[in-house]
């Protein structure tokens, strides 16, 4: 198994002006789910939150993974919690 730093934050490191232009792309709903996934939210909880179906949930994940180009949605996961305090803050910016 690949460390979680090592997958996650080198896309920070080396492509960190596209990344932030990908994570601006995101639609309001990406973020939500987005945000949801970075609390450790499972998808039927990120579904009850939101009152929506779990299988809307890993559409807008599988959305997520493609606009910011990451694979798998253990790579996801890891990006999300090793970036946990960087896209809260974007978080908080996009929604302004």
């Amino acid at each position: 198994m690949t460390p979680v730093s090592e997958n996650a934050s080198i896309l920070l490191v080396d492509d960190y002006q596209s990344i932030n232009q990908r994570l601006l792309q995101l639609t309001d709903r990406e973020w939500d789910v987005l945000s949801f996934i970075t609390d450790g939210l499972t998808t039927a909880e990120i579904a009850e939150c939101l009152v929506i179906e779990p299988k809307s949930i890993e559409n807008y994940k599988r959305r997520i993974s493609k606009k910011l180009k990451i694979e798998g949605r253990s790579n996801l996961i890891r990006f999300c919690i090793v970036n946990r305090d960087y896209l809260r803050k974007l978080y908080i910016l996009a929604r302004k």
